[in-house]
């Protein structure tokens, strides 16, 4: 009975020295944690696929007449004199153009390019003066010029009284903005005693007054 209590004991006095100093010791335990490292830069292949997504997403660009086009341009409109040159309107040259009866047409300095037609995409805005030889008349007018066939073409769409000289126009918002001088009813066409600044937008293919107001002016 004894004997076999001792080496009962001895058996686990060896099991215990074997776990503690026998062996390989434990594995640690693997990391969990994960480390930070920047976004991968995108491949060619993804960075020309969202270039074409923006090109695809950006509206079209539309042939636009330069200012300096506009001496050269084919001049046109609904209303006399240039209602008399149909479809096909007359050549500027240098700006200018004249005709039967003294008739004479120049493009003056005001001019400005924006988005006026929200379905025609960018246009100029110019102006143009036309006097017949002999007579007092001057008539400022204000033309829409696109390119048709690669070539600058200026439709007449408002034309003023006679003698207001534009002095500006600009485009912005889909609107014209068009400075000028002008005249009270009590003053002859000789006189201007008012500048004026309209807005005008594009409607029905004219230019459609939506407002003005009126300050003084001194010669």
């Amino acid at each position: 009975m004894w004997v076999r209590r001792s080496v009962l004991l001895l058996a686990v006095a060896t099991v215990t020295l074997t776990g503690c100093d026998g062996g390989d010791p434990p594995a640690p335990a693997a990391s969990t944690a994960v480390s930070a490292s920047p976004p991968a830069p995108p491949t060619p292949a993804a960075s020309a696929s969202a270039s074409t997504a923006a090109s695809k997403a950006a509206p079209a660009g539309t042939p636009t007449v330069t200012c300096a086009e506009v001496r050269t341009a084919r001049v046109r409109g609904s209303k006399p004199p240039y209602s008399d040159f149909g479809e096909a309107g007359v050549p500027l040259v240098d700006g200018a153009w004249s005709g039967p009866g003294g008739l004479t047409l120049a493009a003056q300095a005001p001019c400005a390019t924006g988005n006026l037609d929200p379905h025609g995409g960018i246009s100029t805005l110019a102006t143009i003066m036309s006097s017949t030889t002999g007579t007092t008349g001057r008539f400022w007018g204000l033309m829409l010029c696109k390119k048709e066939s690669g070539a600058p073409v200026c439709t007449v769409t408002l034309i003023l009284n006679d003698r207001e000289p534009v002095q500006s126009v600009s485009v912005g918002g889909q609107k014209a903005t068009v400075v000028y001088l002008t005249r009270t009813p009590d003053v002859p066409p000789a006189g201007l005693n008012r500048k004026r600044t309209a807005v005008y937008q594009f409607g029905n293919n004219t230019l459609l007054e939506l407002s003005h107001t009126d300050e003084a002016y001194t010669p």
